[in-house]
């Protein structure tokens, strides 16, 4: 699949473009692997179909609100923490501008 990676992401990319999170799709194991690698929070239900002749499977993709983002397992709960303090120091001085 290495060649046709891009190909598979302009594929994934279209069948989730304008908001969409849930399709129906027709994948490979190894394209059904490459998805939950993508997307691993998506919810994946295989649908009741025979196996086509090119070995594919009808799949239910129902992606999250960040779909494209990747759980990355290095952050750990320090991170967040930083993270969400420095977001709620932000917010006090936006509603500071905001009052004025």
């Amino acid at each position: 699949m290495k060649r046709n990676a891009d190909t598979f992401e302009e594929f994934l990319n279209e069948s989730f473009r304008d908001g969409i999170s849930c399709r129906e799709l027709r994948l490979s194991t190894e394209e059904l692997a490459y998805v939950k690698v993508k997307y691993p929070l998506a919810t994946i239900k295989g649908l009741p179909s025979d196996v086509s002749a090119d070995g594919k499977s009808w799949y239910e993709v129902a992606l999250s609100s960040a779909m494209s983002e990747k759980v990355d397992p290095s952050r750990d709960v320090e991170d967040i923490r930083q993270e969400n303090k420095r977001l709620k120091l932000e917010i006090e001085a936006l509603k500071k501008i905001a009052v004025k």
